[in-house]
Parts: structure tokens; sequence; C-alpha cells
């Protein structure tokens, strides 16, 4: 096996996989976590999925080879993850409104669902963003809340960057004619 140590920020005195990946943990599971529960839902879910990305990370880290940031990897393994878990939600007959309901019922505090959803037009736009087909919502997360250039996230979700840029596009379309319809309800 071959160990990589892609990013030299993070590892200047590495020297082997474990520490590497414990580098990794340390630096990115909260970016992951809040990233897993955008596809999931749950809080409790994304975390377990986060565990599964890292061990995923640790068994499959020869397999890097540095020609894409480590983040993108990292988030590239976590929207993988994120989707077997939905099918098998789906399998199981578990909807994501099921899930979406016990997010807004169950909020913990310091949790990133208490931080996202911190005044009611947060609340609002997270609601609408959440509600998104997962083809608009996971360009969404990563463009706007992880700050990942177009080009990454077509990387990260193996497409080209003018997809990106029409799934965003037609997101935002999405998201204005969502907030317009609550403006004639209110």
């Amino acid at each position: 096996m071959r160990n990589v140590l892609p990013d030299p920020s993070i590892h200047k005195h590495c020297t082997d996989t474990s520490t590497f990946i414990e580098d990794l943990i340390n630096k990115y599971e909260r970016q992951i976590t809040n990233f897993v529960y955008t596809y999931v839902k749950d809080w409790s879910a994304a975390q377990e999925i986060t565990q599964d990305v890292f061990i995923k990370a640790y068994e499959k880290s020869y397999t890097f080879e540095g020609r894409s940031n480590v983040k993108t990897w990292l988030f590239t393994i976590a929207a993988n993850q994120s989707k077997d878990y939905l099918r098998a939600l789906e399998r199981r007959k578990k909807g994501l409104k099921y899930l979406f309901s016990n997010m807004i019922t169950n909020v913990e505090k310091n949790t990133p669902e208490t931080i996202f959803i911190t005044n009611e037009s947060n609340q609002t736009l997270a609601e609408s963003v959440l509600a998104l087909p997962v083809i608009y919502r996971e360009v969404v997360i990563l463009f706007y809340y992880e700050d990942l250039p177009t080009k990454e996230i077509g990387d990260l979700l193996q497409m080209s960057s003018s997809t990106v840029r029409t799934r965003l596009n037609r997101a935002r379309q999405m998201l204005k004619s969502l907030d317009e319809g609550s403006e004639i309800n209110e």
C-alpha cells in the first residue's frame, strides 16, 4: 500500500496513514458532517456517515493520487456515502419527509441545524434549500456554504462546470419562485 500525503499544510510531520487520517478528521470533520446533513437531514445519521467517510478514506488512502484537493476527495466520498444512505432509505420505505419533520422537532442546542435556523428568515431559507431536489441542493450547499468553486464542484460530482452553473441557476430560480409564493400567502 502506497502512503500518499497530498496536503503538506496538513501533514508537515506526518509519517503514516493513521496520522494522515487523524489530521483530516481534525481539519474536516465538522464540514463533512454539515455537508452530509444536507443530504440526509438527520443529525445522528450524518454523524454515522461522516465516520464511514473517514473509514473509507483510511481504507482507500492509497488510491488518492493528489490530482485534486484533499477536501474535494473527502467531499466526493461524503456525497457518495450520503447517496448510498438515501438509496437504502428508499428501499426501506422511509421517506425524506419523515426525516425532515424529525429535524424540525428534535432541534438540539449548539448543533449545525440550530445555528442554521437562528432566525425566521434563515429558517425559511433553510427549509427552501432542503426542499430542493438533491441535484440542485448539493450544488447550492457546495457553492454557497462550502465556498467551493464550480470547477471543484464539477470534479466532486463528476460533471462539467457548466452543468454546475446551470444547476445553480435553476436552483436560484426555484428558490426565488418559492420565496415569491410565500410572500403571496402572507
